[in-house]
């Protein structure tokens, strides 16, 4: 009997770490009668082996069609097993096993908007079998239904909060749906026995640098690639962050030790390759030179080549290889911009321009090839032209400065109110915000330091400016129902904390003080709705045990 794991099912592709599977489940290989099979089943092809044809019986039952079932399972004809649990599904209804089987034949055999039916019917006839769940939230994943996908994640986690497939799937989605909150509770527990998988530790990463907590993301993976020392995805993204940090030499370490064990992996070879080309590595000639021989057809590499070729004033080399990358890629706005560069060097005015302007359409971001663009129409004497690009450049770069200059004061604000001076973080945040007045998250930032200096009125106005710039932001609303409940305005407080969950469904604390500020009201059955929502989230959070139990006792001595 050989089992059915996932490389026999379709599945789609995921991220670089990979995706979660559907749990084995052993296919039967009990003798099974097919009486009329080729009415019952309808294909030709549907045929079990002269073995099994001679045991057909003259009273079919729902065993012999699911071991039937189980036999086309064992020899991947999902179709053909999907139809035999049907007819077994017919003749026993109420068999979660069945329904589940039925359900998985059909996602196997491609017919996914079919399977989904059985699956949910398994999944409510026996609430305690995880595999429907599982089931149907890679169904789901598969049919790019993220937030579905999640619900029927968080079923399984109800089930069993340890399962990796989950874990790892509901990670997955709340990072494509940029809820990091929600990946850094559900993975980042404070006192947990149980170590994280490689593919936990990667999510968190990914979580954590998506919030730009740099340092936690470095130590997250770190953890994460000490202990799968051959993950590629981890690697690359340690290697990344790193790079952000610009801790080029660890970054460079990573990646050496990676590719000693997959040196044939080209994602990480271009990452390092153009992560020695922006640092300006004695070491790029040679990598480029020999990844150029092993992709002589891969853009980027061909562009990355073309850097360096330019970079030492071989205009004609640089020229060569951006012409064949562009021609590879036309959507990629690097090589676009480059190769107008060199056109300029060259003399070749029109074809610059129309290169630069292909860059401009495709990056409207870049400073550096606007400008060109604007010289570059300049020399063409469209003297108009040039004007409204050095307008939009001289915007651009203000931009640019702002963010950048901004990006560094909030660090010296962030290692203040880590050393817990949180007066000077309120003063640094104040100073990122003169240069970078919409950015949401550096008002939120400020909101904390002024909570820490009792200063309530300013926190207030740093909050709603924070929630205007992005309504999303969970823990402003949070901290907005906070002020609220200190006010004693629990339907005010409500409001906010149902948006803060709203906007990161699994934010726990939000589901916590929402629980909370019903509880207060005798709102009893929606309060206890609000904390069962906090314990599918984390099953042993303290805080939403010991409010369970208070609102339990309320409901019970009123």
């Amino acid at each position: 009997m050989s089992p059915l794991n996932l490389p026999h099912l379709r599945n789609p592709a995921r991220h670089a770490a990979g995706a979660p599977s559907i749990p084995a489940r052993r296919w039967q290989t009990a003798a099974a009668a097919c009486l009329l099979m080729a009415a019952t089943l309808g294909h030709a092809q549907c045929t079990p082996p002269p073995a099994l044809k001679a045991r057909l019986g003259s009273k079919p039952t729902a065993q012999t069609y699911s071991a039937l079932g189980s036999w086309f399972g064992d020899h991947k004809q999902f179709g053909c097993a999907a139809q035999a649990f049907a007819s077994a599904a017919r003749l026993q209804p109420g068999s979660a096993a069945i329904q589940y089987m039925w359900g998985l034949s059909l996602y196997s055999a491609g017919r996914d908007a079919q399977a989904a039916a059985p699956l949910r019917k398994a999944a409510a006839l026996d609430a305690r079998d995880i595999r429907p769940h599982l089931a149907l939230a890679t169904l789901l994943d598969h049919q790019n239904q993220p937030a579905d996908a999640a619900t029927e994640w968080r079923a399984a986690l109800a089930i069993d909060p340890a399962n990796t497939t989950a874990l790892d799937g509901l990670a997955h989605d709340l990072i494509q749906q940029k809820d990091y909150l929600g990946v850094v509770a559900l993975l980042d527990r404070p006192g947990a026995t149980r170590p994280r998988t490689p593919q936990q530790n990667l999510n968190l990463g990914m979580a954590y640098a998506g919030l730009v907590k740099l340092n936690d993301a470095v130590r997250v993976l770190r953890e994460g690639f000490t202990a799968a020392p051959d993950s590629i995805p981890l690697a690359d993204e340690l290697a990344v962050v790193l790079l952000l940090q610009s801790r080029t030499e660890e970054a460079y370490a990573v990646l050496d030790s990676v590719l000693q064990k997959h040196p044939a992996d080209q994602q990480t070879q271009l990452l390092y390759l153009r992560a020695l080309v922006n640092n300006h590595s004695p070491k790029a000639p040679a990598m480029a030179a020999s990844l150029l021989a092993q992709y002589p057809d891969q853009w980027e590499v061909l562009y990355l080549n073309a850097e360096l070729a330019a970079a030492t004033g071989d205009t004609q080399q640089a020229r060569a290889l951006l012409e064949k990358s562009t021609t590879r890629n036309p959507s990629a706005a690097e090589p676009q911009k480059l190769l107008g560069t060199v056109l300029v060097r060259m003399n070749d005015l029109p074809a610059a321009r129309d290169h630069l302007q292909k860059a401009v359409a495709l990056d409207a971001t870049d400073p550096g090839a606007v400008y060109d663009l604007a010289r570059v129409l300049q020399r063409l004497g469209d003297t108009a032209g040039a004007r409204r690009q050095i307008q939009i450049y001289q915007q651009l770069k203000s931009a640019q400065a702002g963010r950048s200059q901004s990006a560094g004061i909030a660090v010296e604000g962030d290692q203040a109110m880590t050393s817990g001076n949180a007066e000077l973080a309120a003063k640094y945040y104040r100073e990122a915000l003169d240069e970078n007045p919409n950015e949401p998250l550096l008002h939120y930032k400020l909101a904390r330091a002024l909570d820490k200096t009792n200063d309530i009125a300013g926190e207030k106005a740093a909050l709603e400016r924070a929630l205007q710039l992005n309504p999303r932001l969970a823990e402003a609303q949070n901290q907005m129902g906070y002020l609220a409940v200190r006010a004693g305005d629990a339907p005010q407080a409500e409001a906010y904390f149902r948006a803060a969950v709203a906007a990161s469904p699994s934010y726990i604390v939000g589901w916590v003080n929402l629980a909370a500020t019903l509880a207060s009201q005798a709102r009893w059955s929606q309060a206890r709705q609000a904390i069962q929502q906090a314990l599918q989230i984390d099953p042993e959070n303290a805080e939403a045990r010991q409010l369970d139990q208070a609102i339990t006792a309320a409901q019970q001595n009123p």
